[in-house]
């Protein structure tokens, strides 16, 4: 199963010299689906955008190559239910390659918004973790993400959200908070197994669609509420049973505040269920994974994407069927054949060093004709049949085409702007330096004897790391400037509105200067090399000389750069003037 590598390649590659040059959000998506004949009734409808006539169009749609994208159906028509599944906060995407930059909570109120109008009836749910990346936030960052979060809650108002299920990153300011956001978005919280301050949550949202009774059911894991002031939390498997007994629903949907592994340990547990949605930490998977009679459904994080589920047959008997059940082994191959397409064009590029080659080209020519077949099957492989009870789901890709929001990109961007302000009452003192240890000198320091390393530096993209900020007015975000500065945090090195600073280094005193990813970000604090570089064999000492991928994943985790390979992209940091060892 294929399901985080489907980026349509020499479309996404122009753009990611774009986007990481000039800071601009960075993209990925899947195959999006051509139209049919049965789309047509939809494309030849007015734009909400100008129907409404207060939206914005993607500022992508002025890029080559990025088209603007309409939200479309696939499958016959029927109810629609979308879906959010750990938002994590996050307004706008985060990260510098193609595969991870999707989102931003303009595109995706705008989606929301359009997808809606294409069903009879939609609605609109959120599985939880929407306000916070963590479930515990410091004091120094608690003004901008309580600024944050109201723009969230009017993202969420916006889009007619009914319910959301509390995560414990939700709660991370606590209760009383919590509660005020869901009231300003307008939601009501469930929680079957919940109880905040006291109060006993709803334990079910129930609804009217394709005319039969759809019913939610909130539960959360027990243990990720543990220790969690005004929370408490009993079995989301007895508390699942009590909430449906009695219930005639012609369809049973958990929204389940648990990890995917947990889920899958207790999904044939939850007996009368037809689908659990994974709000914690959901991973990317576009198949609904079938356990007994009940199907697992994730749609990835942080807005990337957002889910879709549509049910036919409801009052239909016998359990349901998934609509692409006739194409799952076809597609498995293909997706199998996608990777190692890209299994072959990375250790291609880990060997050309980035140069072009005709190999390439026609490994890419490839992959390009396997996407298309597996975008086919996934539309036109769908079989729905009369008087049964069937489903289609699909994890929906936040791409740039989209249209933007015109309100709620105009809360985004006077959220980014109000950063400096916000935090401009925040002084953090700098970490004490060991007796002993070294400190952070900065990148100017080190160009005084490593001049010709300097000049390839000033080329890379890690030189420009704060422009990229300061362009998006990010450059006071302290979820983002981490990663685009020297020493973030550490000993001797830098905090929010500490990057340039006197400091003193063997009696003498010199100016800081820890803007951008340079020298120290990979080699180590260099204050003891600065002072003796050389050992009485005349070897560089006191230095990291072969940083290896621990030093870049700090900050090319997983969720900002899934893809990241440390000899393709070392490649890209090194070269004359810089050369690396290749660790020898």
């Amino acid at each position: 199963m294929n399901t985080d590598n489907w980026p349509r390649r020499g479309r996404w590659a122009l753009l990611l010299v774009l986007f990481c040059v000039a800071g601009w959000w960075a993209i990925s998506g899947c195959d999006r689906e051509e139209k049919t004949e049965d789309d047509e009734e939809v494309s030849e409808t007015e734009s909400a955008a100008e129907q409404d006539g207060d939206e914005t169009a993607s500022p992508y749609s002025e890029l080559d190559g990025v088209e603007p994208i309409e939200a479309t159906d696939v499958g016959p028509e029927g109810d629609g239910i979308y879906f959010l599944s750990g938002l994590k906060g996050y307004t706008e995407p985060c990260g510098c390659t193609v595969d991870v930059l999707l989102g931003g909570i303009d595109r995706i109120t705008a989606f929301v918004k359009d997808a809606r109008q294409l069903h009879p009836t939609a609605y609109f749910v959120d599985a939880g973790d929407w306000l916070f990346e963590s479930a515990t936030i410091p004091d120094h960052l608690e003004p901008q993400e309580r600024a944050k979060a109201e723009v969230l809650a009017a993202a969420y108002r916006r889009m007619g959200a009914s319910f959301s299920v509390p995560g414990d990153r939700d709660l991370a300011l606590g209760v009383e908070f919590y509660r005020s956001m869901m009231n300003e978005a307008q939601m009501e919280p469930i929680g079957a197994n919940l109880t905040l301050d006291g109060e006993t949550l709803a334990p079910t949202h129930t609804v009217e669609m394709g005319g039969g009774t759809v019913l939610f059911v909130g539960v959360g894991d027990p243990e990720n509420y543990e220790d969690i002031d005004g929370v408490e939390a009993t079995d989301e498997v007895a508390a699942v049973a009590e909430a449906i007994d009695g219930h005639d629903a012609d369809a049973v949907v958990v929204v389940y505040q648990g990890s995917p592994l947990r889920a899958e340990a207790i999904v044939e547990e939850f007996e009368g269920v037809d689908f659990v949605v994974v709000g914690h930490d959901p991973r990317l998977d576009d198949d609904a994974r079938q356990f007994g009679s009940t199907y697992l459904l994730e749609t990835y994080d942080q807005g990337r994407y957002v889910g879709r589920l549509k049910l036919y047959g409801l009052g239909s008997d016998g359990d349901f069927v998934d609509g692409r059940a006739g194409v799952r082994e076809q597609r498995e191959t293909i997706d199998r054949q996608i990777d190692q397409v890209r299994r072959d064009l990375r250790l291609l590029e880990v060997r050309l060093a980035g140069d072009e080659s005709p190999m390439a080209e026609r490994l890419e020519d490839r992959l390009a004709d396997l996407q298309a077949r597996r975008g086919d099957l996934m539309r036109d492989g769908i079989e729905i049949l009369p008087e049964r009870a069937a489903f289609l789901f699909e994890p929906i890709p936040m791409e740039p085409g989209y249209r933007l929001d015109d309100e709620i990109y105009e809360r985004r961007e006077d959220y980014n702007r109000s950063l400096a302000d916000l935090n401009a009452d925040i002084d953090r003192d700098v970490i004490e330096v060991r007796p002993g240890e070294p400190t952070y000198v900065g990148t100017a320091e080190c160009a005084t004897c490593h001049v010709e390393a300097h000049q390839f530096w000033e080329e890379t993209a890690h030189s420009s790391a704060v422009a990229t900020l300061e362009e998006r007015h990010k450059d006071y975000d302290q979820n983002c400037i981490g990663c685009h500065v020297v020493g973030w945090e550490k000993p001797g090195g830098s905090v929010l509105g500490k990057l340039i600073y006197e400091d003193e280094l063997n009696g003498e005193v010199f100016t800081k200067d820890l803007r951008e990813v340079g020298c120290e970000s990979c080699h180590g604090a260099g204050s003891k090399h600065r002072l003796q570089p050389l050992d009485e064999q005349g070897q560089p000492q006191h230095i990291d000389r072969r940083p290896d991928e621990n030093n870049c994943m700090q900050c090319h985790v997983p969720d900002h750069s899934p893809t990241f390979d440390f000899d393709v992209y070392v490649n890209q940091i090194t070269g004359e003037g810089h050369e690396y060892s290749g660790g020898q």
